[in-house]
């Protein structure tokens, strides 16, 4: 065999070796390091899919990657973030939506996460089970704390105000957020709280009969959905994919947790630090869908208070466009 047949022989062989090792190297490399697109989302701690999306591997499925950035104070915040461009997606309440959209920023809800629906109320007060409150219109000139202010607690206790006479003028109310509002009652700095899952189970497991729940958001207005999950605006636009991706991701992780309740809620409790005792079953909206019904009441509700002048329609604020088990509606 003449020495230059020999050299051939000698570098097929490096070179198959050579692609042997990129093709093992490929089926090593993680589902994150394979994702097609990425996505920094907003953290707040509540029970919130995104969660067993990125647990369950939901969102690899869909080549996401998905980085989960600090806690936030609140949907204002984060909505701020997304629409700064420092991070894609976050959650928000509908009405902090539609005051940003109002504002022009580049934000629109996309999937479900916070709905009163069936018999999950999801917002419920309380008030100390020794106070003399017995029912809204006994809250005048009490304290009342909310988490946000002109959110959904915020709004839904103005509301409960006045179907009961009263305005919000007659009450003071308080910002303080919900790892803290339990304390605030206890200690009885404030006279109402306002709380969702997973700190009402908290709440209730924690204080038992020393709090007394006085109203709820069905009580209020009946089944609503009054969070989503959001994305930027331009963003979408620009990589309607990696939303799709987002929101497909969250919609078969909300049926996931239906099917699997139980399973659901040690993953809530590593993401969110509670103790799996404190985490409830939660509900969702079929396939994490927007229920524009919903944003048009929120958008109603503060076009009457003139807490935005702009005319805005339910499509500007949410849309179901993203979430391919909705086929765009």
């Amino acid at each position: 065999m003449s020495k230059r047949l020999i050299l051939l022989l000698v570098m097929v062989v490096i070179l198959s070796a050579v692609a042997l090792g990129t093709v093992l190297l490929r089926q090593e490399a993680t589902p994150a390091e394979q994702a097609k697109f990425s996505l920094r989302y907003v953290n707040f701690k509540v029970y919130d899919p995104v969660y067993v999306a990125l647990d369950k591997g939901f969102f690899d499925k869909y080549n996401l990657k998905v980085e989960i950035l600090g806690d936030s104070l609140g949907g204002p915040t984060a909505i701020q973030v997304v629409a700064a461009g420092q991070a894609e997606a976050g959650l928000s309440s509908l009405p902090a939506l539609i005051n940003a959209n109002a504002a022009s920023l580049p934000v629109i809800g996309v999937s479900d996460l916070q709905s009163a629906i069936g018999d999950q109320p999801l917002e419920e007060f309380f008030v100390r089970a020794d106070s003399p409150i017995q029912s809204v219109a006994d809250l005048k000139g009490k304290r009342v704390a909310v988490n946000l202010w002109k959110s959904s607690f915020h709004y839904t206790v103005i509301m409960a105000l006045e179907k009961a006479g009263l305005s919000e003028k007659d009450a003071e109310f308080m910002l303080i957020p919900f790892e803290s509002q339990e304390l605030a009652l206890q200690g009885q700095q404030v006279d109402l709280i306002g709380l969702m899952q997973p700190y009402t189970a908290h709440a209730k497991a924690v204080y038992g009969p020393q709090f007394r729940r006085l109203f709820t958001a069905i009580d209020v207005f009946g089944n609503k959905q009054f969070t989503t999950h959001f994305v930027n605006r331009t963003w979408a636009q620009q990589t309607p994919q990696a939303a799709s991706a987002f929101v497909s991701a969250i919609a078969e992780a909300t049926g996931w947790i239906e099917a699997n309740p139980e399973a659901a809620k040690p993953i809530i409790a590593k993401y969110t630090g509670l103790d799996t005792t404190y985490i409830p079953a939660y509900h969702f909206q079929p396939y994490a869908q927007v229920v524009q019904s919903d944003v048009q009441f929120w958008l109603d509700y503060m076009l009457r208070r003139k807490d935005i002048t702009t005319q805005l329609k339910p499509e500007d604020i949410a849309t179901n466009r993203f979430n391919h088990f909705l086929k765009g509606q």
